[in-house]
């Protein structure tokens, strides 16, 4: 299939992503590396592996990709479906800047993110494949009316092993992620910590951000941080069992954490039931 690009999307460090249609007159996107570099390189090609793997209805959709890229640059590419709908993070920062006090309703965000999200990783760890760098800005809606989501941005995911954290450390000794949502673990590059717990720390810090609008403050060197307020502290009509559920996604230790995302949909499906 050829296709005609419509106009850029959005651009990062790594690449750009474009909106494109193809000669069927669908609408899709199109991410570019534009940072030719190895690390680069080699987390765009794990990528376009991991999303190859992978077949959810909350995983974003990979059609067809190109690692050596194409004349004149040959940059590498692929191409994915097309989601309309921005990301969760443009969804937070819209109603938090427009309404002082606003917080999402607790049954909807259990429905609608918590557990799409727990479902796709579900998958993915089944196949002993982590996000490692879940955040609102990598939940993206499938269109306008925000009644979807599909995870996007699998560039830190892998089969965790010690091969695939050799590639992946930074030059600071740690894995990647991002902070304010990378589980400390990661962050600091414990090898033999690192698995979906991983993943269930930063959902659970999403989780916390949305039903008080602040994030628990942040870990310092020493893995130490002043205690987390629950967040019923802010919203009295939040349940002490959904205080409880939060609480222990965002344990530092993880051994203190929901021990598998299995376990972690099950309090999530109780919880739906607290809010039906």
């Amino acid at each position: 299939m050829k296709y005609t690009i419509i106009k850029p999307l959005n651009s990062g460090a790594f690449g750009t992503v474009y909106e494109i249609e193809g000669d069927d007159n669908k609408k899709y996107a199109l991410k570019e590396l534009i940072n030719l570099n190895t690390t680069s390189k080699e987390r765009f090609e794990r990528e376009i592996k991991i999303l190859s793997q992978l077949n959810h209805p909350n995983v974003v959709k990979i059609f067809q990709w190109n690692i050596g890229g194409e004349p004149p640059n040959f940059s590498p590419y692929y191409i994915m479906e097309y989601l309309s709908g921005g990301s969760l993070r443009q969804h937070m920062d819209e109603r938090f800047r427009a309404e002082e006090r606003y917080v999402f309703e607790r049954r909807w965000t259990i429905n609608r993110i918590m557990l799409p999200v727990c479902n796709a990783l579900a998958q993915a760890h089944s196949v002993n494949i982590y996000h490692r760098d879940l955040k609102p800005d990598n939940i993206l809606y499938t269109s306008p009316d925000r009644s979807e989501i599909k995870i996007a941005d699998w560039g830190l995911g892998k089969d965790i092993s010690r091969e695939s954290l050799a590639l992946t450390a930074t030059s600071g000794g740690q894995i990647g992620g991002t902070p304010g949502y990378c589980s400390p673990e990661q962050w600091f590059a414990f090898d033999d910590l690192i698995d979906g717990r991983a993943d269930i720390f930063s959902l659970g810090i999403i989780f916390y951000e949305m039903m008080t609008r602040k994030r628990p403050p942040a870990y310092d060197n020493q893995m130490k941080r002043p205690s987390v307020d629950p967040p019923s502290k802010y919203h009295s009509t939040i349940s002490r069992k959904l205080d409880r559920c939060i609480s222990k996604m965002i344990d530092l230790k993880p051994e203190n954490r929901q021990q598998s995302v299995w376990d972690l949909i099950y309090e999530v499906e109780t919880l739906a039931d607290n809010y039906s």
